[in-house]
């Protein structure tokens, strides 16, 4: 057996179990389905080539090559679905803008080979030296080729989009996979340049699919240790075509054998084109491979700095930089993004985390983060118990934190809850983020920094504070704006009842006709009729207007008392005995009384069971809960209905007449919001599409908090927008 034969097969089969090893992990996922098939095609691609390295007949040779080529062709739909779905965070919307380029890349070679299968192949085959054919190649076949040429350029190009739209730790982890899939692909322009360049197929180049083959499934494992799975989230930048480096090097690749061709041609020199063209695609995948490296861009800067005594950072450029990328941010979570990547860009840190603070200053919500997302960010907050002892110290102390000298427990339950994103690492530093005498949120910075160096120099401490400081500001305008607008939605909110008092004043209109016309008509039966049926239609409506009247005071003026939360829940879930189609279960727990309004309260839960009741449509089950955690006290309401997106929660939920039901005004939810806030209380929600919802109240108990918040009628407004 020759060992071109033994590295075709030692591919195949390292291919085969990198597969299973793939779909072991996560069998569901469609990436993983992907990336799995399309290891397997390469495998059956390799064992066909090692089978025919064994033949010694020409007609042998064009019939493996054939089935070589018909597997091949298998190939370019699958990994440019995996290109497009591989850590991209909006994949359905993302195949749905290319379904008919997949359909194409998957039907238009398998028809073409269908029709032209004979004739890929034809003319005198040539024996260029032991065990290596040169088979010469149709127009079809020179078609096929050119096929398999755009094809694997596609891929490129959006695996490069990914890659650079990545960040952080996201990065880190997704980097070895992208240049496994890139190494293959950026192979392969290279030999179909070969093929199209000669008109033929040199078998003896094979032997460089299966090294590739070998090397890019070492770096798969590499990238599967590294990550575990093949699901992250990646947001794509805006980059255009004209940025890409695929376009660019590919274009100078293909343009430089040309010329070299055309030397060749009209010159004299002896030398080897495939050389030539082989060392021109070496130099360009060493190019792209360095302009994609944080170590790399790193090391220059220190070296400069270092050698030319020049400051590190530029301070200008990070300036502008800084306003380039946020001007145009008007979302509190955009902007936190927005600056983590960059913070991580110019310290090269790779994991930088931006945590909001509650209005309670008692919890950090994740706003933005280049290693953690989606999912993963609500089981990790709920964690951080501990974040009101950080929250109480950064704002007396606004300097940057290392917690190698400084104890505290929240980065231990950030970290215990978020096992397999930090993996060896640790959160390193903390700096609060305060503007105008008010703390919005803490930055963190992991000990994830390329090149090993963690410890923060005074030019990064003097960088990481200028970019905080801007951070904190922007938050805060925004945190202002957000309440000018919430204003003027209540102002709204509150015209919006002139509208109700004219559908009274019509009912009362309706009414009036009737009782008018009772006594003239009152021993007909048919006048009887209408009129028990005019009047009660006109109770019902009157009692709903009333109901919903009722929420649209100025202020919610509070009456607080001790009350046992928990004989609380089961009076008002009595209640809805007998009026409910959906199962209603209970779990309370042992919680201390707390001061709230008992009236107000029983709204909201009342509010949140009809929802849960409507989400579920009947066929569900709602569960609600008491709770006791650190100085709060509440309760859940939990059900399995149908769910809404993150960006409905985000812009919509708590919005006054935004609303997902057809009859709905959406200001339920508003008024629920108004009540616990009035409460100094938090207002949660977690919920996924087809999953369900959960809503969870959380009230003070501190004596002392209470005094101070309950003792006098609370404003509608929270504080924070009563002071803008």
């Amino acid at each position: 057996m020759s060992i071109s034969a033994v590295l075709s097969y030692a591919a195949a089969y390292l291919s085969v179990i990198v597969a299973a090893a793939v779909l072991v992990r996560d069998r569901r996922s469609a990436v993983h389905r992907m990336f799995a098939a399309g290891l397997l095609l390469f495998a059956i691609e390799e064992g066909l080539r090692g089978f025919s390295y064994g033949v010694i007949l020409p007609a042998e040779v064009v019939h493996w090559h054939r089935r070589i080529v018909l597997v091949s062709s298998l190939t370019p739909s699958l990994w440019l679905g995996f290109s497009l779905t591989y850590a991209r965070v909006n994949a359905r919307a993302t195949l749905s803008k290319w379904k008919w380029v997949l359909l194409a890349s998957g039907l238009l070679p398998m028809a073409f080979i269908a029709i032209f299968r004979k004739s890929l192949f034809q003319g005198q085959i040539h024996l260029e030296d032991e065990a290596r054919w040169s088979i010469p190649l149709t127009w079809q076949g020179q078609t096929l080729k050119v096929f398999f040429l755009i094809a694997a350029i596609l891929i490129l190009f959006n695996l490069e989009r990914t890659l650079r739209s990545s960040m952080g730790r996201m990065r880190w982890q997704i980097k070895f996979m992208a240049l496994g899939v890139g190494e293959l692909f950026a192979l392969r322009i290279y030999l179909v340049s070969q093929n199209l360049l000669y008109a033929r197929v040199d078998t003896g180049l094979g032997a460089v699919n299966a090294i590739a083959l070998l090397a890019a499934n070492l770096l798969f494992i590499l990238s599967l240790v590294r990550g575990r799975s093949l699901n992250v989230d990646v947001y794509l930048s805006t980059a255009t075509i004209q940025n890409s480096l695929t376009i660019v090097l590919t274009g100078v690749y293909l343009l430089s054998v040309g010329v070299l061709a055309n030397l060749a041609k009209y010159s004299s020199l002896n030398r080897s084109l495939p050389l030539d063209a082989f060392f021109v695609f070496i130099s360009l995948t060493v190019l792209a491979t360095l302009l994609l490296s944080n170590r790399l861009r790193r090391n220059v800067r220190l070296f400069v700095s270092r050698n030319f005594h020049r400051p590190v950072y530029d301070y200008r450029n990070v300036w502008m930089d800084l306003t380039h990328r946020t001007t145009s941010l008007m979302d509190a979570h955009e902007l936190s993004t927005a600056v983590s990547r960059m913070v991580s860009e110019s310290l090269e840190i790779l994991s930088v985390s931006v945590w909001l603070v509650d209005e309670s200053h008692q919890r950090l919500a994740l706003g933005g983060s280049t290693a953690i997302s989606g999912q993963q960010a609500r089981q990790i907050e709920k964690a951080g118990k501990g974040a009101p002892e950080l929250i109480r110290f950064l704002q007396e102390r606004p300097a940057c934190l290392d917690f190698q000298q400084h104890d505290f427990s929240w980065p231990r339950q950030i970290m215990e809850a978020g096992k397999e994103l930090f993996g060896e690492h640790r959160i390193r530093y903390a700096i609060g983020l305060a503007a105008g005498g008010e703390f919005v949120g803490v930055m963190t910075l992991n000990d994830d920094r390329v090149g090993r160096e963690n410890d923060l120099s005074e030019e990064d401490l003097v960088l990481l504070e200028t970019l905080a400081a801007q951070l904190a500001a922007g938050l805060l305008n925004l945190r202002l704006s957000a309440g000018l607008r919430h204003a003027k939605e209540v102002e709204t909110f509150q015209t919006v009842s002139t509208f109700f008092v004219h559908d009274l004043k019509n009912l009362a209109s309706r009414l009036s006709l009737t009782m008018q016309n009772l006594p003239a008509n009152f021993e007909n039966p048919e006048f009887r009729a209408d009129a028990l049926r005019v009047i009660s239609s006109s109770v019902t409506k009157i009692g709903e207007m009333c109901a919903r009247l009722s929420m649209l005071k100025q202020n919610i003026e509070l009456k607080p008392e001790a009350c046992d939360l928990n004989a609380f829940v089961t009076s008002t879930l009595s209640e809805f005995k007998g009026s409910l189609k959906a199962e209603l279960t209970q779990d309370l727990r042992p919680v201390p009384k707390v001061m709230m309004d008992r009236e107000q309260i029983h709204k909201v839960l009342t509010n949140l069971v009809i929802n849960a009741s409507e989400a579920v449509n009947g066929d569900g089950v709602i569960h609600v809960t008491t709770t006791h955690e650190g100085r709060s006290v509440g309760f859940s309401v939990r059900d399995n209905g149908c769910g809404m997106t993150e960006e409905f929660i985000e812009k919509s939920l708590f919005r006054p007449f935004q609303t997902t039901k057809k009859k709905g005004l959406g200001i339920g939810l508003f008024h629920s919001k108004l009540i616990v806030e009035a409460h100094r209380g938090t207002f949660e929600v977690t919920s996924s599409p087809a999953t369900g919802t959960e809503f969870r109240v959380l009230l003070p108990y501190s004596q002392e908090h209470l005094e101070v918040d309950l003792g006098q009628k609370s404003p509608q407004l929270p504080a924070e927008y009563t002071d803008a």
